[in-house]
């Protein structure tokens, strides 16, 4: 293994970098497909793989369909060369992963955060990335960190993540200075749209907005085939475009967000508020009249109860998530735009609302070429999308020699 990483630095071109990506996102790939996919000619890609083939990066995995000649050798990556550790920061859990080239665990440890103060939380995480070091059976080269709330990525500090309490948090020097390996800080609603633009169900789209509705409102954009940071690492920020001027103060402070208005948490107060002002509703005695005990998946339950109050309150929320999707749609032009998060359990409640808003609203030039489509699971292309980051950084930095 330790002449693979020394060998690694013999080879250091930007069409190596290209190839060995799409292999490793693609694989088991052809040659042709290689070609095509990267807009190589066919005897570069040839040599840049017998490159790679020697230095052990990857391997020779199948033999391919023909398409009318000799059936291709298929090429993918080698899955033994190396693994990364993963963190992912929850609201009141940290995991940690240790996964390969092909995104197979290999380990994985669970801690509980809840109640823990900032810099306990901290040394939990240093301890879980020794953890992953120690069991990993194949040597660790980086280290990714997914958490919620806004990243600065080129300083890996995460700005602000409110349930835990950090601010400006350094965690990339923190860890490289500790562990000694590189670290990579991510949000993780651009690794979750890494992942699902990569791996998941829309790998022929060259642009896509992913839309998370939780407890508040993330977004991540792909452009032309990348994700898009902006100047500043800050695109994707939606749940904090105004929809009503004089909407509710969000939590970011000013007021009509979107998210104070179409996330989970603007479901529950429009709820509670409701109630309180002696509206009807099942949801009450759910709670046992305690409403302070009102969560999400009490309206969910509600509504599948034909609760109307849940009905109607999931209608609103969806009404402005129509309206907030239709300025994306005019603005961005997308041609899918995914709905994941906590709000897809109500979405026979709330689909065929947003679908209706945003044709009404967005111009037809717009709306009518584009996909709504809902994600029901968000954890598995989430880390795929955290891993595929930092594989994509060390094989720039580190296996071609860019570093």
């Amino acid at each position: 293994m330790e002449n693979v990483i020394t060998n690694t630095f013999k080879i250091g071109s930007s069409n190596d970098e290209q190839t060995m990506n799409v292999i490793r996102r693609q694989g088991p790939i052809s040659r042709v497909e290689i070609a095509k996919m990267t807009g190589l000619t066919p005897p570069t890609v040839t040599n840049i793989t017998t490159k790679l083939l020697d230095l052990g990066l990857i391997v020779e995995d199948s033999i391919g369909e023909s398409s009318g000649g000799r059936r291709p050798l298929l090429l993918k990556i080698n899955n033994l060369l190396a693994t990364v550790i993963i963190i992912y920061v929850r609201s009141e859990q940290m995991i940690g992963y240790v996964i390969d080239p092909e995104f197979q665990i290999q380990w994985e440890d669970h801690r509980s955060i809840k109640g823990k103060k900032p810099e306990d939380v901290l040394e939990i995480m240093m301890d879980i990335i020794i953890a992953c070091q120690n069991m990993a059976k194949i040597p660790v080269l980086a280290v990714g960190v997914v958490v919620r709330g806004p990243v600065r990525i080129r300083d890996g500090v995460a700005v602000f993540i409110p349930n835990i309490g950090w601010k400006n948090a350094p965690l990339k020097d923190i860890i490289e200075e500790r562990i000694g390996l590189p670290a990579f800080i991510e949000n993780d609603v651009k690794a979750l749209s890494n992942g699902e633009y990569y791996y998941g169900s829309v790998k022929e789209a060259n642009s896509m907005i992913l839309l998370k509705v939780s407890h508040g409102i993330g977004g991540g954009i792909i452009f032309n085939g990348a994700l898009y940071r902006g100047v500043n690492d800050s695109a994707g920020e939606v749940g904090h475009t105004t929809i009503d001027v004089a909407g509710p103060i969000c939590s970011c402070g000013n007021y009509g967000c979107l998210e104070s208005l179409a996330s989970e948490n603007a479901l529950v107060d429009m709820v509670v508020k409701a109630i309180k002002e002696g509206q009807e509703s099942l949801i009450y005695d759910l709670v046992d009249g305690n409403l302070a005990n009102v969560t999400p998946e009490t309206i969910y339950q509600a509504a599948d109860a034909k609760d109307e109050l849940a009905i109607r309150m999931l209608g609103k929320v969806a009404r402005y998530l129509g309206i907030g999707i239709a300025n994306f749609v005019n603005i961005f032009n997308p041609e899918i735009v995914i709905i994941g998060g906590g709000i897809v359990r109500g979405r026979q409640y709330i689909e065929d609302i947003v679908r209706q808003i945003v044709k009404d609203r967005s111009f037809e030039s717009c709306s009518s070429v584009l996909e709504i489509s809902f994600l029901t699971t968000t954890t598995e292309n989430t880390l795929k999308g955290a891993a595929d980051i930092v594989f994509a950084e060390i094989t720039e930095s580190i296996w071609l020699g860019q570093r």
